[in-house]
């Protein structure tokens, strides 16, 4: 029985991590060959912190909806296990989750490259963001209706921690900058400080319900 258990994780093991190298190797390849085509241009040389911040939160926002993307696409070809069946359980709310991350990233990763004189003409910034941040909240809002209650009471705290942080770190920034002691917030430092916010907030309600755990009897439910 332990002998059948030791393959089974090894096979999960092997699974697992193929998946994870199929959706991530080709983003980030793609994401090195834009930097090293694009890293020498006028347009990418210009942009300042808040768009330097906007693409790393974005690419981090990314990031994160692949792994999702990942777990939740192994899930029918994991050997059974108790990590096995909450995959499958929960692979559609994965799906979807993983696809509003994406499409939240990859909203603001473009507004960050739009502009005047920018790479994206602002038209086409402007209407590729709304579409983004269209298809982010419709994913978000079916996969609300997927979710068990105790799901829907992490996705809450998430939302309540977010908005904490986004009043605090945003609000306190904007009386400094009121008070002449600081810059004022760019519109889009707001934005990623959205985003960014969201994305951490989630990680946190995800880990405090034991999402990230790796003993045996832990929860494997990646899915905030």
């Amino acid at each position: 029985m332990a002998t059948d258990d030791f393959d089974a994780n090894k096979h999960n093991a092997r699974v697992k991590l193929a998946f994870q190298l199929a959706v991530h190797v080709p983003f980030w390849g793609l994401v090195l060959l834009g930097i090293l085509m694009l890293g020498e241009t006028s347009e990418v040389q210009a942009g300042d912190s808040s768009e330097n911040w906007a693409r790393i939160v974005g690419l981090a926002v990314v990031g994160f909806g692949l792994i999702a993307a990942g777990f939740g696409a192994c899930a029918n070809y994991l050997d059974g296990s108790e990590e096995a069946f909450d995959l499958r359980r929960e692979r559609r709310a994965l799906l979807l989750g993983a696809g509003a991350l994406v499409s939240s990233g990859a909203s603001l990763i473009l507004l960050s490259l739009a502009g005047p004189g920018r790479l994206v003409p602002d038209a086409v910034g402007l209407s590729g963001a709304l579409l983004l941040n269209v298809c982010a909240t419709v994913l978000v809002a079916i996969r609300w209706r997927r979710l068990d209650e105790l799901n829907r009471g992490v996705t809450r705290d998430a939302g309540y921690l977010a908005f904490t942080c986004f009043f605090w770190v945003g609000g306190t920034w904007a009386m400094l900058a009121h008070l002449d002691f600081v810059s004022a917030p760019a519109s889009l430092d707001w934005l990623t400080m959205f985003h960014g916010f969201s994305f951490v907030a989630g990680l946190v309600a995800a880990g405090r319900k034991g999402s990230f755990d790796t003993g045996p009897d832990s929860p494997r439910q990646l899915q905030t």
